[in-house]
């Protein structure tokens, strides 16, 4: 399920027990980390989750690990309030040193695009899933080029999979809205940039890779 510790904060939809012993027995064999009795490892379960609950978890992340560097949560919840999502935003995007959470819900479809965008999604199984398209877009336009590059393998790595390069397609016609509502002085170079990378993608045999990269190096961050 998990091949490192590579982001701050993830999100997973499913069952919260079959998915939590997958994080546990992942986070001993890929990290290295003692889950059982370890308390900086903590498990929590809520019905619906929020802005109390939000600001405990907060509280806890702040305070120092006990026994080593790293400080995992795993927070499953079945629903979660908007104002429990809001307040999550700062610390899951910027939480302290070797901090990491993992909220697991029923459905992704219930957070916010604001919280998608400042998580990685996982599948419950085995490999990571990407956010919904617009939000993806979203991200993508506010990452620094090295971030950009990340979503763009993973973008990649789902269009693979399922043989269909619509993903790819939806992404680039996501990306178009999104810089037609910025307000970025370079908007018009962006979306002339744009516009000639999703003429070259209806060539027979384009290269997203390539052109994918090449928006990732010259669209401004918004």
């Amino acid at each position: 399920m998990l091949e490192s510790l590579r982001h701050h904060a993830y999100a997973i939809a499913g069952a919260p027990e079959e998915i939590t012993l997958g994080l546990l027995k992942s986070l001993e064999e890929t990290e290295d980390i003692r889950t059982r009795g370890n308390p900086d490892v903590r498990s929590l379960s809520y019905q619906v989750m929020g802005i109390e609950e939000a600001r405990m978890l907060k509280e806890a992340a702040g305070r120092r690990a006990l026994s080593g560097d790293k400080k995992i949560f795993i927070v499953s919840a079945r629903g979660i309030t908007k104002e429990a999502q809001n307040a999550l935003l700062k610390v899951f995007e910027e939480p302290p040193l070797g901090t990491h959470f993992f909220l697991i819900v029923p459905s992704l479809d219930i957070l916010l695009p604001t919280l998608q965008s400042r998580v990685y999604l996982l599948s419950s199984l085995s490999r990571a899933h990407l956010p919904p398209t617009p939000a993806l877009a979203t991200a993508f336009l506010g990452e620094t080029t090295a971030k950009r590059l990340e979503i763009i393998r993973d973008l990649l790595a789902v269009a693979e999979k399922e043989s269909e390069k619509q993903v790819l397609i939806d992404f680039l016609d996501a990306l178009e809205r999104g810089l037609a509502e910025g307000k970025s002085d370079a908007r018009a170079a962006a979306l002339h940039e744009l516009f000639l990378v999703k003429k070259y993608s209806r060539d027979r045999a384009p290269s997203f890779k390539l052109l994918l990269e090449h928006l990732a190096l010259v669209l401004p961050q918004t």
